[in-house]
């Protein structure tokens, strides 16, 4: 039996695009900080890329029904 019903799912789904692009904006508000603060171009642009690959490893994910999980 599923854990999640096909309500769920589709009210999951009709969230899921807003929930990532308010969650882009705001990275994208804190990479403008970063290449707008003090510093050399180079420092500001190193410590960009690192966030980049910090950021890439969490929000890279599957979204599928199969791989949900409980929080409850």
């Amino acid at each position: 039996m599923d854990r999640f019903s096909e309500k769920d799912w589709k009210l999951f789904r009709s969230k899921i695009a807003g929930w990532q692009e308010a969650y882009m904006d705001r990275l994208n508000e804190e990479y403008m900080e970063i290449l707008s603060g003090e510093g050399a171009a180079s420092e500001k642009f190193w410590k960009l890329e690192k966030e980049l690959k910090r950021i890439k490893r969490i929000v890279v994910c599957n979204v599928k029904r199969a791989d949900q999980i409980s929080f409850i």
